[in-house]
């Protein structure tokens, strides 16, 4: 019985770490922090403009002896101040991302040779990753 939950556990453990093999490049992660930045500023913007519209709307009305157009326009003034809430973590992601980028680099590191009396050097692949602690 041990025997079968141990190998249930593997079985599931190995599954996930296949399915953790896309490639993370400097590409990938500067496309992505490309769109979460643009995601964000269009919140930003779009909830901007939900204030300052549902704000007149609200003024307009609240004032004017219409309550029922004074209810939208709050409720409008409070999906803008939402949506600007929401812009708030994809602007922080698109930093993480950016930072993850620039800290992966892909270079030809050089390694010498030496023989009887020539030194030569062949050029490996290597990639970089720089992790802050």
């Amino acid at each position: 019985m041990k025997s079968i939950r141990l190998l249930l556990a593997l079985l599931l453990v190995s599954s996930v770490l296949v399915g953790q093999t896309k490639e993370f490049s400097k590409d990938y992660f500067l496309q992505k922090s490309k769109k979460q930045k643009t995601t964000a500023w269009i919140l930003l913007a779009g909830g901007t403009a939900m204030i300052v519209g549902g704000g007149a709307l609200f003024d307009n009305n609240f004032y004017g002896g219409s309550n029922s157009g004074a209810d939208i326009g709050g409720y409008i003034v409070l999906a803008g101040i939402l949506a600007n809430g929401a812009s708030i973590p994809y602007f922080i992601s698109a930093g993480k991302n950016k930072k993850t980028a620039m800290s992966i680099t892909f270079d030809y590191q050089p390694i010498f040779l030496s023989g009887d009396l020539l030194v030569a050097a062949k050029a490996n692949p290597m990639l970089t990753l720089k992790i802050k602690l």
